[in-house]
């Protein structure tokens, strides 16, 4: 019996860069067109400038650690359907509690503190700066995206490379085209 390895795909996003959100509107068309030969993986950065996405990245974490990765994928879908709300110009000079108050409004309506054995909205609160569970992870996670050249969002490193030049609202035609390029690229060398 013959074992095929996919190859990867990591998607790196900031959860508050638009740029982000249009790319992942595109996602799951990526996905239909590639996913026979590729595993998809997302992955979350924040951009400096860009101060609720670390938040939205440390809460990722929280959830990931506590409810797993199905919920932490629900969570990122849902803090970019309603990303509007904790944006720079939404939150204005909110103070850090406000802000996590805002990631635990979308907790909510995603019903992750119903099974309040797993947690509670008091828990994701308090433990959401946690060093071990929450900001910890989410900072291993941009250094790593940092290391893999991801200096900016929305990117992506298929099988180890950075797609450098990709853009946001590459529809799967263009990424077809960009692939195909890279292939030919690595043949030459």
């Amino acid at each position: 019996m013959t074992t095929t390895y996919k190859k990867t795909w990591e998607v790196f996003w900031d959860l508050q860069c638009p740029y982000s959100k249009a790319n992942w509107k595109l996602l799951p068309k990526i996905k239909d067109r590639f996913g026979d030969e590729y595993d998809f993986s997302v992955h979350l950065t924040s951009l400096l400038f860009h101060s609720q996405a670390f938040v939205g990245q440390c809460a990722s974490h929280l959830i990931m650690a506590k409810l797993g990765d199905e919920a932490r994928l629900k969570f990122i879908d849902a803090c970019f359907e309603q990303q509007d709300i904790y944006m720079n110009a939404a939150v204005g000079d909110a103070r850090k509690s406000e802000v996590d108050a805002i990631f635990a409004g979308i907790c909510e309506k995603l019903g992750f503190f119903e099974d309040s054995d797993k947690l509670t909205k008091s828990e994701f609160l308090d433990k959401l700066h946690d060093w071990e569970l929450a900001t910890k992870p989410a900072w291993t996670e941009h250094k790593e995206a940092l290391e893999l050249g991801v200096h900016g969002a929305p990117k992506s490193v298929i099988d180890g490379v950075l797609m450098a030049n990709s853009e946001s609202d590459w529809t799967p035609d263009r990424w077809a085209k960009a692939l195909e390029s890279s292939k030919k690229q690595k043949a030459d060398k």
